[in-house]
């Protein structure tokens, strides 16, 4: 069983270098303010707003590295075994599943990495005892960690500990695909057998490319517009897995777990896994012009499913 613990990097670090950042961004502000007569207002106004930004950034960063500091506090004494988890006290919890999806904004030349939280709770409990429960989850992250996770979780409610989150990812499933898909164009063709072969998607790739540069797989989920590219040649087979090798169990501060953050201590560039629906897409890579690609839908199946129990 793999436990990850999430935790922001350089938070400190970052905290110091928005604090300089600030007062020098500050200092001209004041000088003008000090050696001008007019327009005194206005830089007052000024000030007063960077001000106000300046401290709901160090509020947001605070609260960040505390929820960081519970969850890393909540890890350190909690006993984890491959039946679930058993914290030293009874703790109130809620369970049930948490979505995140994940998306990058541009504004001039800067970008802005953007979560979405929703946590559905299926109920709350008190319990010292936590079992690790086998469940469907999905998860689709691109290398710049856009995407979604959807998984069963448990969220701390009880002090010091609050908004503490426990993700739970099963290595449990099965992949059901079968089917063929066919590219053609006046001057190249393939044809990629798909399969399923217990946690993996698999397939052979048989093609006669003239002007076609390869042809490209790639996996996507009903739920985003992303695709993970797995594999690209002209003849060649491919397998890519499904499923975790184990089990997984994921903790951090509600706010700290992100589907980048995710995928970064998974150690992958991108992440397709999970159960329920995916599509696979082959593609001829054509030059110069509209590439050609058709797709089949497959499942990975979860057939003994547990219940929370609570």
């Amino acid at each position: 069983m793999k436990t990850i613990l999430i935790k922001p990097k350089g938070g400190k670090i970052i905290s110091a270098i928005f604090v300089v950042f600030f007062i020098l961004f500050l200092l001209p502000v004041v000088f003008v303010y000090t050696h001008t007569s007019g327009g005194k207002t206005f830089l007052l106004l000024f000030m007063a707003f960077a001000a106000l930004l300046f401290v709901a950034g160090v509020y947001f960063q605070h609260a960040i590295l505390k929820q960081a500091k519970k969850a890393e506090s909540l890890f350190s004494i909690v006993s984890i075994s491959e039946s679930g988890i058993s914290f030293p006290e009874e703790l109130e919890f809620e369970y049930g599943i948490l979505n995140m999806k994940a998306w990058w904004s541009s504004s001039g030349k800067s970008r802005s990495y953007h979560v979405s939280r929703e946590f559905i709770s299926a109920g709350t409990a008190r319990a010292s005892n936590i079992p690790f429960i086998n469940a469907e989850f999905k998860m689709l992250i691109t290398a710049d960690g856009s995407g979604f996770v959807s998984a069963p979780a448990v969220k701390i409610l009880s002090e010091p500990y609050k908004d503490v989150v426990f993700l739970f990812l099963t290595e449990k499933g099965k992949v059901d695909a079968n089917g063929t898909l066919v590219l053609s164009t006046d001057n190249d063709s393939a044809q990629i057998i798909v399969k399923g072969v217990e946690e993996n998607i698999a397939g052979r790739v048989y093609s006669t490319l003239n002007k076609a540069r390869k042809v490209k797989i790639a996996i996507s989920a009903p739920e985003s517009t992303y695709e993970i590219p797995i594999a690209e040649g002209d003849n060649f087979e491919f397998s890519y897995r499904m499923l975790p090798e184990e089990k997984i169990l994921i903790a951090g501060g509600y706010s700290v777990v992100d589907p980048n953050r995710i995928r970064k201590y998974l150690n992958k560039r991108e992440v397709a896994m999970g159960h329920g629906e995916f599509i696979l897409t082959g593609t001829l890579d054509l030059p110069l012009r509209r590439d050609v690609s058709e797709s089949i839908t497959f499942n990975v199946s979860l057939e003994e499913r547990d219940e929370w129990g609570f």
